[in-house]
């Protein structure tokens, strides 16, 4: 199973981790290419320092070299070598190249001017660097005015000489991996670092994640609060919340409406039951008497023709509200309507239809909508008086089709029984008496509109007229 929290401090972790790695590793590389550098220009710099002790004059060539100012070329700690050459000869060589077997620094190919680094063994045994240059010895000016001639033409008639400087690099090898070192002690910690930051900041984080699933944990059915308290949580969460407890709400009201249902039901079968085995005991106890036997049969016949019309209208209810699709078709519904006032209108009541002469076409299943239309124009004519008209009303609304269908109220409903028009079996008449009507109609027409993907809306003029409209 995916783990949000651990998929979130893994890829944070190493993303940070690696990008502060990299940082340390290119810091580091800068640091010991710097180190590197400033040791090559020092010893740049004094090879160029021992350079300016060499003067050549008429004569000879001479290196003006005092021991005493520089220990390291004479001493045999930490000792420093030198090597010069001239005429393809060794010119002058440090005293430290004395003290060992191996007393010549090695001689290398390079252009007059330029210069060369390698590393090498020292004679001492260590590791080292060495620079190797070529250059002219400097004239004194006043030689060269007293001659009169300029420093390029004394030049033409000058000998290179070759130098060599080395030292050891153990020093610089051991800061070098002593900052190597740092770098890796660095990358671990900031790695393992990063690690517990990471982790401790996610569950900082996800805590409100847990504290709502708790929270949720602690809803059900029967419990008194049915929402989650978002006063609390991240703005992240509050869209998961709302939807939850949008959902949480809705499954409770279809609880609650299940719960009714399921009693309306038992009461509805319970009552023609009780009839019936009324019925039969007084039968059996009384069998000779004849006024109770010669309605038995009459009275069975009700009574079950009331228990079939009832399982009928769960049946189709159930029917109404299953998830197959249904098939549509174009249906003349100026031809429907009168077809079904037709068959609904058994007692030739008023009707007033409103409709255009050239009729409407819409395209939907046959049987939901004859359903649909049946169920409106029946309760039009049922709970309607006897003179008043019922009025059906076809017009079109943008794109739509609505059909309004009109009748006269006489049970005395209000505003609040029309919200509840459409739940399964509910009734104004809260004994129940009615043995014809079980308050199924009204609900197997909204299920049916919203498979139709319709939509179904009561309401209630001044003047007692109700108003069902329904929009195709």
């Amino acid at each position: 199973m995916i783990s949000i929290k651990k998929k979130l401090s893994r890829y944070l972790s190493i993303s940070i981790s690696i990008l502060l790695v990299s940082i340390l590793l290119a810091t580091d590389i800068s640091v010991d290419t710097w180190i590197s550098s400033e040791f090559d220009r020092a010893m740049t710099n004094k090879a160029s320092l021992l350079e300016t002790l060499v003067e050549e004059d008429e004569q000879e060539v001479d290196f003006d070299f005092a021991g005493e100012f520089m220990p390291e070329f004479e001493g045999k700690e930490n000792p420093e070598y030198y090597q010069l050459w001239h005429r393809n000869k060794v010119f002058e060589k440090s005293d430290t190249l004395e003290l060992f077997e191996v007393n010549e620094l090695p001689r290398l190919t390079v252009n007059l001017g330029g210069s060369k680094f390698k590393n090498i063994t020292l004679p001492d045994g260590r590791q080292g660097r060495m620079i190797f240059t070529k250059f002219l010895p400097q004239i004194d000016s006043e030689l060269r005015k007293k001659l009169g001639v300029t420093r390029a033409e004394f030049a033409k008639t000058q000998q290179p000489m070759e130098f060599a400087y080395a030292l050891s690099t153990e020093e610089l090898d051991y800061i070098l991996w002593y900052v190597d070192i740092i770098f890796i002690l660095v990358s671990l910690l900031a790695v393992f670092t990063i690690k517990k930051i990471v982790s401790v900041v996610v569950d900082k984080s996800l805590k409100p994640i847990d504290n709502f699933n708790s929270q949720l944990g602690e809803i059900n059915l029967n419990s008194e609060q049915i929402k989650v308290p978002t006063d609390q949580l991240p703005e992240e969460l509050l869209p998961t919340a709302s939807a939850v407890n949008q959902f949480i709400m809705e499954t409770h009201e279809l609880y609650k409406r299940e719960k009714r249902v399921t009693s309306d039901i038992a009461h509805e079968l319970k009552t023609p039951i009780a009839e019936l085995l009324s019925l039969s005991e007084v039968a059996i106890k009384f069998p000779h008497e004849e006024q109770i036997t010669s309605q038995l049969a009459s009275d069975v016949q009700q009574i079950s023709n009331r228990l079939k019309n009832i399982v009928n209208g769960i049946l189709l209810l159930q029917k109404s509200s299953t998830t197959t699709a249904l098939e549509k078709s174009d249906i003349n519904l100026v031809q429907l309507i009168e077809n079904t006032l037709k068959r609904e209108n058994l007692n030739n009541r008023e009707i007033s239809f409103i409709k255009n002469q050239n009729g409407y076409t819409v395209k939907t299943n046959n049987v939901a909508l004859d359903t649909i239309l049946s169920n409106l124009i029946n309760n039009a004519f049922y709970y309607s008086p006897d003179n008043s008209p019922v009025t059906v009303d076809i017009s079109e609304d943008k794109d739509n089709t609505v059909v309004q269908i009109s009748n006269l109220c006489t049970n005395g409903c209000n505003e609040e029984d029309l919200n509840r028009f459409f739940e399964p079996l509910w009734q104004q008449d809260s004994s129940r008496t009615s043995t014809q009507r079980y308050g199924l109609g009204l609900a197997i027409v909204k299920s049916y509109c919203e498979r139709l993907g319709a939509s179904i809306s009561v309401s209630l003029g001044p003047d007692k007229q109700i108003t069902f409209t329904l929009v195709i």
